[in-house]
């Protein structure tokens, strides 16, 4: 006997809807180094390579290579990053007064040939030099973070100039400097290590790179007032750039090994440039997304809030991280994350710019949660 088919009284179809734009990556380090064998595993051909594990490094690199200091400083924080990439930049950088080929042209090259990478770091060749200055102004240009290790004993003087920290303090946003008197040791490598592993897709990730622990990496033997020059903060005031550089310690605070300040050399802190660029690709993917799933959005209120909604989507997944902070409501005890949206009406855009479908722009605003890096408390004792 026939039979008809279904579609003769019912039309059901299913449309997929996975135009996801993709989706950036911040928790995967990069080790750059020139410090290779004849028989290394990166090279001016193949720039990177990513390794899971300690064993994965020893199986391509001597436990005496920088690369395998560098990494091991990082696999040996608790948690350890998922992976770590080791990348190849020839030696030919280090050459003075004429270096060939400069370190542009080698971060270029690098950044072609793999830009599945956030933070970056140098093995320690390149500690000190003057081409940082070149690699900060190209990290400026890119959606990275660079934190270098620096062993400069001019960094313990609020009045130096001319160490790469002082230098460059208040010149860069993107780039932070690890100061220490250990020169086969790798404390900015350790600190990429810790803070890749917060993800703020993840609840209650918002972190401060202060009052970190750094496995197998020395404290710092130096005097409050080293601490001082080389960190700028002020017990009771916070960061003062005529009071030091804008650098980073490993220090016993306390009898507790931590990170101070967790800074940028702009003054900001890492936590801050971390999240922000997590809020920009995620806001750009989910706008993205939004648009390529939808037949159209119309040029219409109800249309607009389709848009706003993905970005009220991605502040509150900041607010679930913990990044958000948040207001209560003292009458009812509610809590709410503390960010408004506003966006101008269709009716209130001019003809030519919805001519043009140029959608108003969403104006959001909301207040970062931070972190306490000082406490006070005063006691009055009476009888």
């Amino acid at each position: 006997m026939g039979i008809l088919p279904a579609n003769r009284v019912v039309d059901v179809t299913l449309t997929k809807l996975d135009r996801f734009a993709t989706r950036r990556g911040f928790g995967v380090p990069l080790i750059l180094t020139s410090d290779v064998a004849t028989d290394s595993p990166v090279d001016d051909t193949t720039r990177t390579k990513v390794y899971g594990s300690m064993d994965e490094v020893a199986d391509d690199w001597s436990d005496t290579s920088e690369a395998y200091r560098a990494a091991q400083a990082m696999f040996a924080q608790n948690p350890r990053p998922l992976q770590v990439k080791v990348g190849f930049v020839d030696p030919g950088v280090l050459d003075t007064p004429t270096p060939s080929p400069t370190i542009t042209a080698e971060l270029d090259a690098v950044y072609n040939y793999d830009r599945g990478w956030y933070w970056l770091t140098f093995t320690n060749e390149f500690r000190d030099l003057a081409l940082l200055d070149d690699v900060m102004d190209w990290v400026e240009t890119k959606p990275v973070l660079f934190i270098m290790d620096s062993n400069d004993l001019l960094t313990e003087s609020p009045s130096d100039t001319t160490s790469v920290a002082a230098r460059n303090k208040g010149r860069v946003t993107r780039t932070a400097i690890f100061y220490g008197r250990e020169a086969d040791e790798y404390p900015a490598a350790a600190l990429i290590a810790v803070a890749s592993r917060f993800n703020f897709d993840q609840r209650d990730s918002a972190y401060t790179a202060k009052f970190k622990r750094l496995n197998i990496i020395t404290l710092a033997n130096i005097t409050s007032a080293v601490d001082q020059a080389a960190t700028g903060f002020i017990p009771a005031i916070g960061l003062d750039a005529t009071a030091g550089h804008f650098a980073n310690v490993y220090v016993n605070q306390g009898g507790l090994g931590m990170v101070k300040e967790g800074t940028m050399l702009d003054g900001g802190f890492i936590d801050e440039l971390h999240f922000s660029d997590w809020l920009i690709a995620r806001t750009e993917e989910e706008l993205i997304s939004t648009l390529a799933q939808s037949q159209r959005i119309p040029y219409t209120n109800p249309g607009i809030q389709q848009l706003v909604a993905a970005v009220e989507g991605v502040l509150n997944r900041a607010f679930i991280a913990g990044a958000i902070a948040e207001v209560d409501d003292p009458e009812t005890g509610d809590i709410s994350p503390a960010y408004e949206i506003n966006v101008e009406r269709v009716e209130d855009i001019p003809a030519s710019q919805r001519r043009q479908r140029i959608a108003p722009v969403i104006d959001a605003r909301f207040r970062y949660a931070g972190a306490v890096h000082y406490a006070a408390c005063r006691f009055t004792l009476t009888f």
